[in-house]
């Protein structure tokens, strides 16, 4: 198999189920689009705090006055905000009564470890509650930041000025000692050292303390850009954008699963298949119409788009291509199908009169007895047929119905491209087409046909008619036909692709394979692609017009 058949044997069932799929992907996306269009919109609120060097971890510390402050970490202060601000927020607004903007919102923190900002985001069911929220998590983070570093600076103010007051009483004491008293020349040296350095010591105290008074006037953190409810972004729902993601999800679901489908599925899907299991040709392949049988004047005729493959397959017959049979009897032709609504029964009803105006005498006897179709399809009577003739109720010449040929068109206007083997077909005149209904209803229809009645009927049709073409049940389904395998000259089988399973195929094949049955003839494929009936070089028709087809793939 080449790489083309390989590619339509992987497309073709997504070919085949593409306005299914369709129909998913608009489906799904029209849901979508209905779902979030009716979900709550969300809105988001953004701010930014600049820390500088006002947090908590920067507040002085008794060692390291003088030297300047690490930076801070910014993200250390995106985690306080996250775990604690948030939750001081949260609280404060219930205690107020404004529950309804915590419902579905989602704050969040975010910093980078080296940055000098912190950046609040908020998501809220409303601009105005977003804006509001961010704006709250931001005043709280910094009164909270303002409250520690004050508290720190002022512990840090009390330790500074007990030292103060330390180093005065001690420089006090000095020098009430150094007054009463009058020491020697090297007391008075060591006296005024310790002097001067406490007056030193004094001096940078009384500096330090001036400069943490003035940090309790100032904060090191702001808030930068305040959110504002004109600014909040909607992110949520976007209608279009998601019903455009739904209907790409459901396109690709929908594709997934007619594959899926189509691999689980076994029924036969090519020519090849049918060729395949039950080791044979196929005879003629026809396309799939709405109508197999139209009505022409009052009259059944075939439909125009089948004409050519049933002349096809009844020129294979009539020549001897696939039928041989001794002596100047006709043939009797048992059509057979895996399941039902394989196409069996109108195939039969339309080659027999494509027979009948090739110039053949042929009848159709109808040995579906469960479910009769052939009087409907051919406008006769099914009061009395089959069944009266075996039970020996009516003789065989009262229960034969004609059927009456349709109008044909002038001969010009049908042009065939198989050219010989049909003008051959077509020389003959005189033809006719009889009908046997199946008549009543019957009891047991498997011992009524595995009679010795049955047997001698179809001898006495094979020497009346040119062709004997017996419609019966499917034997997968019923045993019905069973007792006439071994009294035809050959059996067709119908099989319908996209439709006959693969097991009953396999069934009827290995039933079919038995040497006391007759021959299987060959395959008459029905409801065919046309793609498919070029690949096997099979005429198609168009309008009732003949078109070659190539010979590809075979």
């Amino acid at each position: 198999m080449n790489q083309t058949t390989d590619a339509t044997a992987i497309f073709a069932p997504l070919w085949k189920r593409k306005w299914i799929i369709l129909a998913v992907g608009v489906l799904v996306a029209g849901a979508t689009y209905l779902y979030y269009k009716h979900t709550t919109k969300v809105y988001l609120a953004e701010t930014k705090l600049y820390l500088g060097a006002g947090a908590e971890e920067q507040a002085p510390t008794e060692r390291g006055s003088g030297s300047k402050s690490p930076k801070v970490n910014a993200a250390e202060q995106a985690t306080i905000i996250n775990s604690i601000v948030v939750e001081e927020v949260r609280q404060r607004l219930r205690a107020q009564g404004n529950k309804q903007l915590l419902h579905g919102a989602k704050v969040r923190a975010k910093a980078s470890e080296k940055s000098q900002f912190v950046g609040i985001s908020v998501e809220a069911h409303t601009g105005r509650g977003a804006a509001l929220l961010a704006n709250a998590t931001a005043q709280a983070y910094l009164k909270r930041q303002v409250s520690t570093r004050q508290r720190a600076i002022r512990t840090q103010l009390a330790i500074t000025r007990r030292q103060l007051a330390r180093i005065e009483a001690a420089s006090a004491a000095q020098s009430a000692q150094r007054t009463s008293k009058s020491s020697g020349n090297t007391k008075t040296s060591t006296s005024g050292a310790n002097s001067t350095a406490n007056i030193l010591q004094i001096a940078n105290l009384n500096s330090r303390i001036n400069e943490l008074e003035a940090q309790l006037g100032s904060s090191g953190a702001r808030q930068l850009n305040p959110a504002r409810p004109k600014l909040a972004r909607l992110v949520a729902p976007k209608p279009r954008k998601n019903a455009i993601f739904g209907f790409v999800i459901g396109i690709v679901l929908a594709a997934i699963g007619a594959y899926a489908l189509a691999r689980f599925d076994r029924r036969l899907r090519s020519l090849a298949d049918m060729e395949a299991i039950f080791g044979t040709q196929i005879l003629t392949a026809l396309p799939k119409v709405r109508q197999p049988i139209v009505t022409r004047e009052g009259r059944p005729a075939p439909s125009k788009f089948l004409l050519e493959p049933l002349r096809r397959l009844h020129t294979t017959l009539s020549l001897g291509r696939a039928l041989k049979r001794e002596g100047p009897s006709g043939g009797v032709i048992l059509f057979l199908s895996p399941d039902p609504a394989d196409g069996k029964s109108t195939l039969v009803a339309d080659l027999a009169i494509v027979q009948r105006d090739a110039g053949a005498r042929v009848i159709v006897l109808d040995a579906n007895l469960r479910r009769p179709v052939q009087a409907k399809f051919l406008a006769a009577e099914d009061s009395y047929g089959l069944a009266d003739v075996l039970m020996r109720t009516h003789a065989l010449e009262e229960v034969l119905q004609p059927v009456a040929p349709a109008p044909q068109p002038a001969r010009g206007d049908s042009r065939s491209s198989t050219g010989a083997a049909a003008t051959v077909a077509e020389l003959r005149t005189g033809g006719s087409l009889s009908l046997l209904a199946s008549g009543q209803a019957l009891a047991n229809p498997p011992a009524m046909l595995a009679s010795e009645a049955m047997g001698d009927l179809l001898r006495e049709l094979a020497d009346d008619f040119d062709l004997v073409l017996v419609d019966a049940s499917s034997p997968i389904e019923v045993s019905d036909p069973m007792p006439l395998l071994p009294l035809v000259d050959g059996v067709i089988v119908v099989a319908r692709v996209g439709h006959t399973r693969e097991v009953s195929a396999q069934r009827l094949a290995q039933m079919l394979r038995q040497e006391s049955f007759a021959p299987t003839l060959g395959i008459v494929a029905n409801c065919a692609p046309p793609k498919e009936i070029e690949r096997y070089g099979l005429a198609s028709s168009r309008n009732g017009h003949v078109w070659g087809a190539k010979l590809i793939g075979r």
